[in-house]
């Protein structure tokens, strides 16, 4: 069964492959993040699965590498720990090389989503 699932973190939707039901968790197929799932009927409602910042970003970022099939340089904990500092100063995995902490700004943010990676080899 086809599902359409709106992430509140891309702020995209994608199709989910499957049954779901109240409580289970799926990986946004755009951004990797880990969303739970509220209601299935009449619409699905989903939101950020709860977990403490660290994990979250650790594993929304391993999620999204290994969605594109990205990987890591030296550089990845100075990332996860200026992500981690954003989250903690603005309340959400803002890019840390970003000075502007809106929306598409969030990681992996809109550039990264959109294959700035593919194109200039490396995140901004």
């Amino acid at each position: 069964m086809k599902n359409k699932i709106y992430c509140e973190v891309c702020r995209l939707s994608f199709v989910y492959q499957g049954e779901l039901k109240p409580g289970q968790v799926v990986m946004c197929s755009i951004c990797g993040a880990e969303l739970e799932i509220n209601e299935v009927k009449p619409e699905v409602d989903a939101s950020r699965f709860l977990q403490d910042p660290e994990t979250e970003i650790r594993r929304r970022a391993d999620n999204f590498a290994r969605l594109r099939g990205y990987i890591f340089n030296e550089d990845k904990e100075l990332v996860i720990e200026g992500l981690v500092d954003k989250h903690n100063l603005y309340g959400d995995f803002y890019c840390p090389c970003r000075f502007e902490n809106i929306p598409e700004n969030v990681c992996p943010c809109l550039e990264t989503r959109m294959n700035e990676v593919r194109k200039l080899g490396h995140c901004y």
